[in-house]
């Protein structure tokens, strides 16, 4: 997850096929069991115990080209080493007389993972950056006898981990690259591993129907943050001068303990949906992200503290602007299609290998089938990031001017029963 696939920075809006289908727009829709994602309050208006699961297989592909007029990156390219995330989903719902429905959700709502091919001119700064998330939610939601209004709310239970790894060389000042190749010489190897650690945080959800044919959605999901604890473990890289590796080796810090905190932002989403062209279901959303809470990664070594480190990330609040429509085509089809544009939060001087994010634009098409009880939705999801250059600006943090270039294509599949 290059960040990530469907929402800025690195959130996860693919947890659900039929809404990823209709470019995420689902929070006025949410009409199957991933509303307890989407929107809560729309569980409230399924009236039948139903269960879904499924998952999105996510391909990406990243090129780096260095700056061309930058004395350290020139000439230089990089890529993603290849792999395939398949962030999961599973919802139950389960109505209780005519106006309440209790529901459990299982997703991944945030995710990254950067990982480099090796070697690579970036490895000072990220040889690998991974964010793992999985969150338990359960949820009620409450409608009014006609329908016309319903409010739900969750518990969301969140685990995550992060891995990091990159290498060292010599400090500046001293001779770091070596006179017969021109490379930088790489003298340790840190690879940090937290535990999977965990917070609370909770969600909220309206849906109301003004008329017949006009839906209005709107659905809060509070801030968290984890403090992670874990391990770094640093690796001696012989140089192939012994007299070196034994002057280094005294100044390089030991594995140890070692903590850090995700601030993971707020999350608001407000959308309009009509059925008035018949046998067609359109919707538009705006989605409101707080990344400006996103300031820092901060790494404490707890053995060592001069060796802690600080990436300073500064990111913006975001906005995600996505349309869907759903084409009924019969009692068993559906046909569906979504367009997003979303906004990147990261400012420009702190784009590193770390996270390369950048405004990215999206096409989907979907197909549902729905037979007695049973439920199938899959989708085709092609992700396009627009190029994204440092500008010759990369923060003293990182040091590292190139230009980006992303692309990403998801499958998603989803099975639901109905009792």
């Amino acid at each position: 997850m290059s960040g990530a696939a469907f929402g800025a920075g690195f959130g996860l809006f693919e947890q659900g096929a039929k809404a990823t289908a209709m470019g995420g727009a689902f929070a006025a829709t949410a009409d199957d069991p991933s509303a307890i994602f989407y929107n809560v309050a729309g569980i409230a208006q399924q009236r039948h115990t139903s269960f879904l699961a499924g998952g999105t297989l996510i391909n990406f592909n990243n090129e780096f080209t260095g700056d061309p007029n930058d004395a350290f990156t020139s000439g230089a390219t990089g890529q993603y080493k290849h792999h395939t995330f398949v962030p999961p989903n599973a919802y139950l719902i389960v109505p209780v007389g005519t106006n309440l429905t209790f529901g459990v959700g299982v997703f991944t709502p945030f995710g990254l993972r950067t990982n480099w091919e090796d070697p690579w001119i970036g490895r000072f700064v990220s040889r690998d950056a991974n964010i793992k998330t999985v969150s338990v939610q359960p949820s009620i939601a409450w409608q009014t006898t006609d329908g016309r209004f319903a409010v739900g709310a969750g518990a969301e239970y969140r685990r995550a981990r992060v891995v990091l790894a990159r290498n060292s060389t010599l400090p500046p000042g001293t001779v770091n690259v070596n006179p017969f190749n021109g490379r930088f010489i790489d003298v340790a190897s840190a690879y940090l591993s937290s535990d999977w650690d965990n917070s609370w945080g909770w969600n909220v959800g309206v849906l109301f129907k003004p008329s017949s044919v006009w839906r209005i959605g709107a659905s809060y999901r509070a801030p968290m943050t984890i403090d992670f604890k874990g391990d770094v473990t640093v690796t001696q890289i012989p140089t192939g001068n012994p007299q070196l590796d034994a002057l280094i080796k005294p100044g390089l810090p030991p594995s140890q303990p070692v903590a850090t905190s995700i601030d993971f932002p707020s999350i608001a989403n407000l959308g309009i949906a009509t059925t008035a062209i018949p046998n067609w279901d359109l919707e538009f959303d705006v989605v409101h992200t707080t990344w400006s809470r996103f300031k820092q990664l901060k790494v404490d070594f707890l053995t060592t503290p001069a060796a802690g480190f600080t990436r300073v990330q500064n990111w913006d609040d975001s906005n995600s602007y996505r349309f869907g429509a759903n084409r009924t085509i019969n009692p068993t089809w559906d046909v569906r299609f979504g367009l997003l544009y979303d906004r990147t939060p990261q400012p420009t001087e702190n784009v590193s290998p770390l996270l390369p994010d950048s405004d990215r634009e999206g096409a989907s098409f979907g197909i549902g089938w729905h037979h007695g009880h049973w439920v199938l939705d899959a989708t085709e999801f092609a992700l396009h990031f627009k190029k994204r250059s440092t500008m010759g600006i990369s923060s003293a943090d990182n040091n590292f001017n190139g230009t980006y270039r992303t692309d990403a294509n998801l499958i998603s599949l989803n099975l639901g029963y109905r009792f």
